[in-house]
């Protein structure tokens, strides 16, 4: 009985330094993220009561609980880009998943390949699970806000909210052409063309489909039912209620749930964007931003002590360099050369270039691919994957606020 009160003290205590997080770390300007991997370590060594992978959790358990943080973070996402943005403004985030994402899975497959002699679908799996930056983790650097037709950022947050939320969702064609290959062994014709109709075309289109329809629908019986000023509806559960109900029927019809629940988030405000009408029941963002404020807090406790119980115990001197070489170098250089004879400043597209935070979404990768396929050297992947993941929260977690402001400062001197 006196665990299950420890571990309330725990959840307590944790919560409330995170609900101050932000007037401490101000003066620091860190990353809440930071303080919080260190509590975890130091939780775990005190042998805290609390369900520790050990060192990593088994797969569905991880699965589903960073499966729940992505997808609220995905919808966060696409209800504050909404509809406000023209297809010339999305020309920057399309160039870093049609340029820097193709590219950086090719350089990380034959890296894999060919240096660290792994065979051909753990390869592909890795460039898969890494490319996609993360929706949860690089939150305090994308959009802090919903964006408006007449006030909107197009520059660092918005490229780098844009991105996250649609890589996720585009990487896992890739994943389930990892499993299918380490399935069969090899890929022939009769799997590339299951690959190409199902995986690929059909998952994408009815995913994306699932996820405009709902939005459309909400807004469209929203605006109907609010044109009478007094029927107004309980906003505080509508970003979570579209999240979960376009997420289970995109998967529901073997589609991909990640595109349906940020597509349903552009969407949710349809009418507002295109139509020019408001209406008194628009989502509420500050009550799903907290949901996901809170299991991110969790999720790097956890992360804190699996470091702690020993997920790198299987990087190797050759991984170590590679898993340094994409945060530092690779995808920094992608994503700078993706955004060439663009409007954007050179500060800019370094800053775009070097935030591609990687996080849980590539621990659901991961972990889905290991359940569903037929991979060796399990624990060897995680490790490596759990060692990109923790150089990005360290890297990114001290200069992303630095950066933020810097050019804040920068844009209020312009103005």
């Amino acid at each position: 009985m006196k665990t299950y009160f420890v571990i309330l003290l725990i959840v307590g205590i944790t919560s409330l330094f995170a609900s101050f997080s932000p007037i401490i770390l101000k003066r620091f300007k860190i990353s809440f993220t930071i303080p919080l991997l260190f509590l975890g370590a130091i939780l775990y060594y005190l042998k805290a009561p609390l369900p520790w992978p050990d060192p990593i959790w088994n797969e569905s358990l991880t699965i589903h609980f960073s499966e729940l943080v992505v997808i609220i973070s995905l919808m966060v996402a696409g209800l504050k880009i909404g509809l406000n943005y023209s297809w010339k403004e999305w020309r920057n985030p399309l160039r870093l998943l049609g340029i820097t994402m193709p590219l950086f899975m090719v350089a990380v497959f034959l890296f894999t390949y060919y240096i660290l002699k792994f065979d051909g679908p753990i390869s592909l799996l890795l460039a898969a699970v890494l490319a996609p930056t993360d929706p949860a983790l690089a939150s305090e650097i994308q959009l802090n806000k919903k964006q408006s037709a007449s006030s909107k950022n197009v520059g660092i947050q918005y490229n780098l909210t844009a991105e996250a939320g649609l890589n996720d969702g585009l990487a896992f064609p890739f994943i389930f052409l990892a499993i299918v290959w380490s399935k069969n062994g090899s890929l022939g014709a009769e799997q590339w063309q299951e690959w190409l109709s199902f995986y690929l075309v059909y998952k994408l289109v009815i995913g994306i489909l699932v996820g405009i329809i709902i939005g459309f629908l909400y807004s469209y019986f929203t605006k109907k039912l609010s044109n009478d000023n007094n029927r107004k509806i309980h906003q505080a559960f509508v970003a979570i209620s579209l999240t979960l109900i376009s997420y289970g029927l995109a998967e529901i019809l073997n589609s991909y749930g990640f595109l349906s629940v940020f597509f349903a988030g552009l969407f949710a405000h349809y009418h507002q964007h295109q139509k020019n009408e408001k209406t008194e029941s628009e989502p509420s963002l500050s009550f799903i931003e907290n949901i996901e404020k809170f299991l991110i807090i969790f999720w790097i406790i956890f992360f804190g002590g699996s470091v702690m119980a020993g997920i790198l115990d299987f990087i190797t001197t050759t991984s170590l360099l590679f898993c340094f070489g994409l945060v530092l170098i690779l995808r920094p250089f992608l994503g700078y050369i993706s955004f060439y004879k663009t409007d954007l400043t050179p500060k800019k597209k370094l800053a775009i270039s070097f935030f591609g935070i990687r996080g849980i979404g590539s621990v659901f990768y991961l972990s889905y691919a290991i359940k569903h396929g037929n991979f060796q050297d399990a624990n060897q992947l995680y490790s490596i994957v759990a060692l990109v993941i923790l150089i990005s929260i360290i890297l990114h977690g001290f200069t992303a606020k630095r950066m933020i402001n810097a050019f804040d400062d920068i844009e209020k001197k312009n103005s």
